[in-house]
């Protein structure tokens, strides 16, 4: 890893300490997300793979972890 690559982890796990706990586990879920869709980005310069679908899987399971730590019925809501 780059010594750029790493400034970058490390500004953003920095920023990630100051995000709100929304429900029990949020930040370490936040920070799981993050550090998957970078790991895919660097996949992606490496293999030459197409990361939307896999960013967008991520951000959906992320949303449903939310929904399910606040009791919110994700699937009534379309």
């Amino acid at each position: 890893m780059s010594l750029n690559d790493r400034k970058i982890i490390s500004i953003i796990l920095e920023e990630c300490k100051g995000i709100e706990e929304r429900c029990e586990g949020y930040r370490e879920e936040i920070i799981d997300v993050i550090s998957d869709i970078i790991e895919y980005e660097r996949q992606h310069r490496v293999q030459g793979t197409n990361i939307q679908k896999r960013i967008n899987d991520k951000c959906d399971a992320a949303a449903r972890f939310l929904s399910e730590q606040r009791g919110i019925d994700v699937s009534a809501e379309g």
